[in-house]
């Protein structure tokens, strides 16, 4: 995943609230590849767990997945976080079907990260995020728990990848803590 690398060194920046109830484990299934199996599997304590991961074939594709909730999950705590699968260290931000893109799930710390990109949108690329845009990612923000519950979809907001590429110098540069609108881009 080319992108990989630019989504982990934004996510460095921020961090889960220390109320967060670990979404991301409880609502979608986590594809893995054998890498993040094998990962899995050196915990010793959660060998077993890791090898009753069920092996898939979609679309003549072979992966691992794990159904939800995450069995590593204990006490809205990830049990293997230094261990987690490469789908999990992304998160808030998802693979998307269309090429060039990835999705952000609209979650607390999703939130924090969309206001800064925000920020740096109007701040430095003078291109403000759509009103529209702004809105219905606060929708969704604000709405996750009921649509959860209700077992509706969930609204991500689609972020192009060059985008991101761009967003991670401006968080490296330091300028979103200084409020200085200068940066090369």
């Amino acid at each position: 995943m080319p992108f990989f690398e630019t989504v982990q060194e934004i996510l460095s920046y921020y961090t889960c609230p220390s109320t967060c109830p670990a979404i991301c484990c409880k609502i979608a299934d986590i594809n893995m590849d054998e890498k993040d199996l094998e990962m899995l599997r050196q915990t010793p304590e959660y060998k077993d767990k890791a090898d009753r991961i069920e092996s898939c074939n979609e679309e003549g594709e072979h992966h691992y997945k794990i159904c939800p909730p995450c069995p590593f999950l204990e006490s809205d705590r990830c049990s293997v976080y230094d261990s987690r699968p490469g789908l999990c260290r992304m998160f808030p931000f998802n693979i998307c079907n269309m090429p060039d893109v990835l999705l952000l799930f609209p979650c607390d710390m999703a939130a924090g990260i969309f206001k800064d990109y925000v920020d740096y949108s109007e701040k430095i690329l003078k291109q403000p995020v759509p009103a529209a845009t702004i809105d219905a990612f606060e929708e969704s923000h604000s709405s996750i728990n009921t649509k959860l519950n209700a077992g509706l979809p969930i609204p991500m907001l689609l972020i192009k990848i060059n985008c991101l590429l761009q967003f991670k110098e401006y968080l490296g540069s330091g300028l979103r803590f200084q409020g200085n609108p200068e940066i090369p881009v």
